[in-house]
Formats: C-alpha cells, structure tokens, sequence
C-alpha cells in the first residue's frame, strides 16, 4: 500500500505563504535541497491543487533550462518533470506539456474511492501539494501523513495552515528532524479517535 503525505514548509507563525502567495521567506539551502531529493526519490506521483500546480509550472522548467542552476536544482528539476502529476482543478482550463514539464494529467474533482484505488497500486509513496487540496484529503481520511518543514523566521501575514478548516485534528508526532540552517521538519500522522 502506498503513502500519502502532505509536505509544506511553514513560517514559525504558522503561514505557509504570505500576502501575495510570496514564498521569498523559505529558507532553503544545500541540505534543504538534499532533503528535498531524498522525498522526490521516494514519490512517484505527485497530487497538486491549481495554486500549487502553477508555482511548480512556472518555476521547475525555467530552473531545468537554466544553465547556472545547482547539480541538486537540476536534479529536482529533472525529477519534477519525469514524475507523473495531477492537478485537482474546477478552473484550470487545461495543463500543457512541454519538454521539460510532461506526464501531466487534469482531474476535475475529487474521487476518493479513486485516490484509495491509486493508495492501493505498487509503488512509491504519493504527494499532495497544496493546503486546500490537502484539506479535501483530510476530510475524506486520505492522508497518511503530514510533513511540515518549520522555518525560523515570523512573516505576520499571508495564508495559514488548513484556514478554513472546522473542526479538530488530532496528530500524532512520528519523527522530527532539525536542519543546520535552522528549520525543522516536523512528521505527523492523523489520529483516530478509536
């Protein structure tokens, strides 16, 4: 059986952007960019809501034709291109594939027995980008697991973490790691009331 993980970095209060969908704030470094190979080696599809979806889009094929890119951003390049994607979006009007941005694939909305059938395949764990998408997974019972990388830096303003969530999740801590640059990864996995 596959895993489903959310993976986000989050501010220390609680923002996983700022005003503007700004991301200037993440704190990402050689070893960042190492921990972020290790998970793209062990993912083999990738769930993104439309937000996300774009940022990644815009950015990773830029980064794969730029010849002054890191060996690592290379790397997360190449992988970001060959693994197979699907974006979760009512608004989208479509997804184009390009050279260095394929095995794209367009969902209008979401099935959840067909996310437990994928759970159900071989393969390598699975990644849901986005917080309002994960949100969804949530409140179907689809996420395995919830990685937040906390960075040490306060932003006062942007989006939160699940806004617009009602209700309580209750987390069990798995495992955290901490980062020479100061983040620190935190892993949770959902808790059942039974």
């Amino acid at each position: 059986m596959r895993n489903i993980y959310l993976f986000l970095s989050l501010s220390l209060d609680g923002y996983f952007e700022g005003p503007g969908h700004d991301i200037s704030w993440h704190n990402i470094d050689d070893e960042i960019n190492r921990f972020a190979l290790e998970q793209l080696r062990a993912t083999d599809l990738m769930l993104f809501g439309r937000r996300v979806y774009q940022l990644m889009e815009e950015a990773w094929p830029r980064i794969a034709r730029d010849p002054t890119a890191s060996k690592d951003n290379l790397e997360i390049a190449r992988l970001m291109n060959g693994t197979p994607k699907i974006v979760f979006s009512r608004t989208l009007p479509n997804v184009v594939e390009t050279e260095e941005w394929r095995n794209v694939r367009l969902v209008r909305s979401l099935d959840p027995d067909e996310i437990r059938r994928l759970k159900e395949e071989r393969g390598k764990d699975i990644t849901v980008g986005g917080s309002d998408l994960a949100l969804s997974f949530l409140k179907e019972g689809l996420i395995d697991e919830l990685r937040f990388m906390v960075t040490p830096t306060v932003i006062g303003a942007g989006t939160r973490i699940f806004q617009g969530m009602h209700g309580r999740l209750k987390l069990e801590l798995i495992d955290t790691r901490r980062f020479d640059s100061g983040n620190v990864l935190l892993r949770y996995r959902p808790k059942s009331d039974r």
